[in-house]
């Protein structure tokens, strides 16, 4: 049988992780910057090359990242914390983020979210960094001072890949 060059690329776990990487970070500036259609079509790709590279392993993960992470961004919208422009839930690029951030959670930044510590005080900083370059290159905005989101956005996502990690053992140990 003869293997391809992109097949024997993926073949490497090294090359893999950095491809999980680099899906993304494109991702995410594709999300951000190209709003729901751009999002949609880029995160069904990148879906499917996640399942051709990992498998359908991480199909708990993807679900809770999804449902999670539509359920936060909505609660802090319904608490004045962002603002969609246009809208009442949030918009279909941010939850496409999440689902993406979903695929890395076992492979790219697994070395972060294997740790519950750590995985939760790099949330803390992370969490808001990502949501205010969002902001800045995205219709949404800061519905409060930034110093009160950055506080309240450090606390939320002080538990929210702790939480993710905690969700997908628990569900993934019910259905065995």
């Amino acid at each position: 049988m003869n293997e391809t060059p992109a097949t024997k690329f993926f073949q490497n776990p090294r090359s893999r992780w950095l491809a999980n990487a680099l899906i993304f970070q494109l991702g995410w500036f594709i999300c951000v910057m190209g709003g729901s259609i751009w999002a949609a079509l880029f995160t069904a790709v990148a879906l499917v090359i996640h399942v051709w590279m990992f498998g359908r392993a991480d199909k708990t993960t993807l679900v809770v990242c999804l449902l999670l992470g539509w359920v936060h961004d909505n609660l802090l919208a319904a608490a004045g914390v962002f603002v969609f422009s246009g809208q009442g839930w949030s918009p279909l690029w941010l939850s496409c983020l999440w689902a993406l951030m979903g695929t890395t959670l076992n492979h790219s930044l697994a070395w972060i979210y294997q740790r519950p510590w750590i995985s939760a005080i790099t949330g803390a900083v992370a969490g808001p960094l990502a949501y205010a370059g969002g902001m800045a290159l995205s219709d949404a905005q800061w519905g409060v001072p930034l110093v009160p989101a950055f506080a309240i956005m450090a606390l939320t996502w002080l538990m929210v890949l702790p939480l993710i990690r905690f969700l997908v053992h628990r569900i993934d140990s019910l259905c065995r």
